[in-house]
């Protein structure tokens, strides 16, 4: 699932319109309209301000496309003496 398309579900099922929700996140609404239009991925900060309007958890994100595990990092291996 595409972050905007969530997005736009969210907000509806929360009866917001797209004002109301920028404006209750503390973001502008050409902001909030591209994050649901797929022009632009928000930031971490926003993603936060945006959980908390709608009355989710940030984990509500997870199931997005562009989001994935960070990658873990390779052992390193010790020099040999």
């Amino acid at each position: 699932m595409q972050f905007g398309t969530l997005l736009r579900e969210l907000r509806a099922k929360a009866d917001l319109t797209q004002e109301e929700l920028a404006a209750k996140a503390g973001i502008s609404i050409s902001t909030l309209r591209n994050h649901e239009q797929g022009h632009r991925l928000p930031s971490w900060s926003a993603v936060v301000k945006l959980a908390k309007a709608l009355g989710v958890t940030t984990d509500t994100f997870a199931v997005c496309d562009e989001v994935s595990e960070p990658e873990k990092p390779t052992a390193k291996k010790k020099p040999k003496k």
